[in-house]
């Protein structure tokens, strides 16, 4: 498709309309989660708008179905919230504005992953629903980019929702692959570790007790605790992950302390885990806070008294591990000409969505690259070639017979 009718096309037009949402995950997504119900519900699909107050800012969760109360359905899933740009230097245009610039689509959320929701709507565009043989089901998420929060809150309302309808065991999630497969990823959790200590006067460092100090021996038992998880590696997360096969923290922000010359009676920090498939995120927090009330807690109270160490899990989204062979898999290697990719160390939607029992696969047009960066860009080609290998998708899973 040439640049002239790429941004002729309904494809430009609804990812345009798109990307202009300012879904940053503090907003709401209210006006994009309309606008896909609504593209849907005019073509017929049965839509529902599930809507929630997160900390009195408006969230809606798009789901919408078609076809026969049959098993064996198809779940096309992806997230509405994009990350924030507004305080990222380096952009060269407006990134709610979508615009071309040669072989490239640039603005907030083309990567990751708006293109992929409009390409996803427009698969139905020329769909017989009555030609469907098994159910097909869209869900359009909100704050995945916050630990998967929006399908974290959804997962508990879908059984019901789905009651009389069989909810399918098989989704495909458009997060940025460059049409890669992968069946696997890594989850995500966060957790914060606060320490009061006991301030005074640094010229006497025996009258208080320094929380930055006692922090600087936390960070260590938590390295400690990551060694050891490096002991017990699957066979198959060495074949998922061949670079890190095990799951790993980052201390990724600290905060303490008043004054140089005063003894830092507090001290703040925030720690990730990148989860492997097989390891519990709450396992292992609980081994820190184990290790840190049996190794530091008693000296903390013995200096500070009126003081302590908190730990806290803030969010936690599961890995996700779905099977490598099977129709479903073969059908996503023959549209798109690629293989099964292994696993991938960022979190989906999918890491919840197989707690009530769907395995997903994780593939879609952006550039993993791009997504976050500023002046985030998606190839011209594969902003032309989603929609035609959704479609494939779909009339190969719901419309034709299959095993």
């Amino acid at each position: 498709m040439s640049s002239a009718n790429i941004q002729q096309s309904e494809l430009w037009e609804i990812a345009s309309k798109l990307v202009s949402f300012n879904t940053v995950s503090q907003y709401t997504n209210l006006p994009a989660a309309e606008f896909l119900a609504n593209y849907l519900d005019e073509r017929g699909l049965t839509v529902q708008l599930l809507t929630q107050d997160v900390y009195d800012v408006s969230k809606a969760t798009v789901v919408a179905w078609a076809g026969p109360p049959e098993q064996d359905g198809l779940i096309i899933s992806g997230h509405t919230d994009i990350v924030p740009f507004d305080k990222q230097p380096g952009w060269k245009s407006d990134p709610l504005r979508m615009h071309q610039d040669g072989d490239r689509i640039f603005g907030r959320g083309v990567t990751d992953m708006k293109v992929f929701l409009a390409q996803a709507i427009l698969a139905v565009k020329n769909l017989t629903l009555g030609s469907l043989r098994r159910p097909l089901v869209y869900i359009f998420t909100y704050d995945e980019e916050v630990a998967a929060q929006g399908s974290s809150r959804l997962v508990s309302l879908l059984p019901n929702l789905f009651r009389d309808y069989p909810l399918p065991k098989i989704a495909l999630i458009g997060e940025p692959t460059d049409f890669d497969i992968y069946p696997a990823h890594k989850g995500y959790a966060t957790f914060d570790v606060r320490i009061h200590g006991k301030g005074g006067h640094s010229s006497v460092p025996a009258s208080g007790l320094n929380a930055i100090d006692t922090m600087a021996d936390v960070i260590h038992v938590i390295q400690e605790v990551g060694k050891e998880l490096q002991w017990n590696v699957s066979a198959e997360n060495r074949q998922l992950f061949p670079e890190v096969p095990y799951s790993t923290f980052n201390s990724g922000m600290i905060s303490g302390g008043l004054a140089p010359n005063m003894i830092a009676d507090e001290c703040r920090l925030t720690v990730s885990i990148r989860v492997a498939p097989g390891d519990d995120a709450t396992k292992i927090i609980q081994t820190v806070r184990e290790r840190v009330k049996s190794e530091i807690a008693g000296i903390v109270k013995a200096a500070a008294p009126e003081g302590g160490i908190f730990l806290e899990k803030i969010v936690s989204c599961p890995p996700m591990r779905s099977p490598s062979e099977g129709p479903f898999s073969d059908l996503l290697s023959r549209v798109t000409g690629k293989n099964l990719a292994g696993g991938v160390s960022f979190a989906t939607d999918g890491g919840h969505f197989q707690t009530i029992g769907i395995n997903s696969y994780v593939c879609g047009p952006g550039i993993l690259a791009e997504a976050h960066q500023p002046n985030e860009s998606i190839p011209a080609a594969n902003f032309s070639s989603g929609q035609g290998y959704l479609e494939q998708i779909i009339h190969g899973w719901c419309v034709e017979e299959h095993a």
